[in-house]
């Protein structure tokens, strides 16, 4: 099963290679935009204090307990496992960070949503980059919450709020309180009904200016038709495939499209 996976990564990643455009041929202007001085700006942000403890992580020989409900890497339904396996298998890459972080910073939010913690790191890059938005992350897993409360207490982040528990159970009474969201970056159960269910759950609460950022949307099958039903639901005016994410954008009286560009 997990040489499969591995297979059906590699085919959509060379069909992405092959089908997915640039800022040539973008008609729209506002994705132009987007691609030109966003996506396309590999330099900012970056911050050394929290690469500094990315690189302890993924050094650390401790064991970890891996409670994880969902199937986000091929660790999962190991109980134990040292850090450094977890955290190599878990944290997005820098690059990747760096761009979440400039998706998010552009829409100027004030609130964004996080569905898996996971050691903190992608949580602590937006918080240093939106210092106005308040940032509430989910985790289930009660060792990597102890983790990330200490090292966001170590960095002196105090823009963040971890929403403890399992997400089925935790996001829609939050969702109740806090109906306004700016962003949502979904990287948590990676499984087709968790998804969906997670996002349409989030797109009731999203502004017309929001966005919402799906990860791992080439993970597997499910993930990926996951996607594509996500893309086609009618409040989602632009999205984006990037192909390790996938942004979706809601602007109102904007034509729906579908875009598929390489980073």
């Amino acid at each position: 099963m997990k040489l499969l996976s591995l297979l059906y990564r590699l085919y959509e990643f060379l069909k992405h290679y092959i089908v997915g455009g640039n800022e040539h041929g973008l008609h729209s202007p506002f994705v132009y935009e987007l691609y030109t001085n966003i996506i396309q700006d590999h330099e900012v942000p970056y911050y050394e204090d929290l690469e500094q403890h990315y690189f302890e992580l993924i050094n650390d020989n401790h064991l970890i307990n891996n409670k994880n409900p969902g199937a986000g890497t091929s660790l999962h339904g190991r109980q134990q496992l040292p850090i450094h396996r977890l955290a190599r298998h878990s944290i997005k890459s820098l690059p990747w960070r760096k761009l979440i972080c400039r998706l998010v910073e552009e829409r100027k939010p004030k609130v964004v949503v996080e569905l898996g913690t996971s050691f903190g790191i992608t949580t602590a890059y937006l918080a240093l980059t939106c210092p106005d938005a308040k940032i509430y992350t989910f985790e289930a897993n009660p060792s990597l919450i102890e983790l990330s409360k200490e090292f966001f207490a170590k960095a002196g982040i105090t823009n963040i709020e971890i929403i403890e528990g399992d997400i089925d159970e935790t996001l829609l009474p939050f969702l109740e309180k806090n109906p306004n969201i700016d962003v949502a970056y979904v990287d948590a159960n990676h499984r087709f009904r968790p998804t969906v269910k997670y996002v349409e759950r989030i797109m009731e609460c999203v502004s017309w200016k929001g966005l919402i950022i799906v990860d791992d949307i080439y993970w597997s099958r499910q993930m990926t038709k996951a996607w594509r039903g996500l893309c086609d639901k009618k409040d989602v005016t632009v999205s984006i495939d990037l192909w390790q994410i996938g942004l979706l954008y809601f602007h109102t009286g904007q034509a729906k499209e579908n875009f598929k560009l390489r980073f």
